[in-house]
């Protein structure tokens, strides 16, 4: 299983609430899924000066490909105008089972 973590500054809870009910059936034909969503999480440490949140979420894909297509999809690609209008986002995928040395 591959994870995928979004990061999220909600602009316009309107949006984002639309766009956060048309994803699911976005993700369905890559096998993707999300297991995890939480508002107001709290930023321990920050580093990478990337600020606090509004949202996380936490998403499932049985392949890093299925993932990467999911995200390339014709139907994920049409909710971006939508995406852009509800927040920021940063979206990093991540593979528990490589190997890190």
């Amino acid at each position: 299983m591959v994870r995928m973590i979004a990061l999220i500054r909600v602009k316009n809870l309107s949006d984002f609430n639309s766009y956060r009910e048309q994803v699911p059936a976005t993700l369905e034909p890559y096998g993707g899924e999300i297991r995890f969503r939480a508002e107001k999480p709290m930023t321990l440490d920050d580093e990478n000066g990337l600020g606090d949140f509004s949202q996380v979420a936490l998403f499932w894909f049985p392949t890093a490909d299925a993932m990467t297509d999911w995200y390339e999809s014709d139907a994920y690609h049409d909710l971006l105008e939508l995406r852009a209008s509800a927040g920021n986002f940063t979206i990093i995928g991540v593979d528990p089972d490589s190997n890190c040395a």
